[in-house]
């Protein structure tokens, strides 16, 4: 179940900044991608609550800024460990 929210987050954000899957992992944040910027946040936050059909709250919006804090946040969300 983990790696499918790996595999699904990766996605996600390769969709988002048009990167291959490939190119995605524990690295990509904030600091590594030059086209997350606000506007791309936003979108990344929406295509996550779409893809996993959960609700982030405002704090956690301002937190998901890489791969490994939004597979960590949507884990928590769907109640996996």
């Amino acid at each position: 179940m983990t790696d499918d929210v790996d595999e699904r987050v990766r996605t996600v954000l390769a969709d988002v900044f048009g990167l291959e899957p490939a190119d995605v992992g524990p690295d990509t944040s904030t600091d590594t991608v030059e086209a997350w910027d606000s506007l791309q946040h936003l979108t990344v936050v929406l295509a996550l609550e779409e893809e996993f059909d959960i609700q982030l709250a405002d704090e956690e919006t301002v937190t998901v800024v890489s791969f490994s804090l939004i597979t960590m946040t949507v884990r928590e969300k769907l109640g996996i460990t």
